[in-house]
């Protein structure tokens, strides 16, 4: 997986998502990376991880929290006031649990962000979300 920053869609795999999200109508492309992550084993992979991180970032955009992230994300927001009529409460507690996942030491995203530099501002930018869907 390709990254260059630490934030939410400074990634191949939350930028991959974003595609898929921007082609539905639904609610689907973000519940099926959170109990992807929920749901698996004893090993949550970057990838699963990062299209997680994605979707609760949309779950906070549709609550009208968007974050201070430094890429703009019109895009998302375009979305969002297309589809702000649709019923995201009942996937906060899916997303509360998918982030505990993340940030636990089953999860291979977490692991690789410890051995940088910036490991404290992805933690940062995972509760921000965190505090956003709330």
């Amino acid at each position: 997986m390709g990254a260059w920053g630490y934030e939410i869609f400074d990634n191949d795999a939350a930028c991959d998502w974003q595609v898929e999200l921007f082609a539905s109508d639904d609610l689907s492309p973000i519940q099926a990376p959170l109990q992807s992550v929920v749901e698996s084993g004893d090993f949550i992979d970057s990838y699963s991880a990062s299209e997680a991180l994605a979707a609760c970032e949309a779950i906070a955009h549709l609550r009208g929290r968007p974050g201070l992230q430094e890429a703009p994300l019109d895009d998302l927001s375009a979305w969002v006031s297309q589809h702000k009529h649709l019923p995201i409460a009942p996937l906060v507690p899916l997303a509360k649990q998918a982030l505990q996942r993340i940030v636990s030491d089953e999860c291979d995203l977490k692991r690789a962000w410890q051995e940088t530099d910036d490991f404290d501002k992805w933690l940062a930018t995972v509760e921000d979300v965190r505090s956003r869907i709330d």
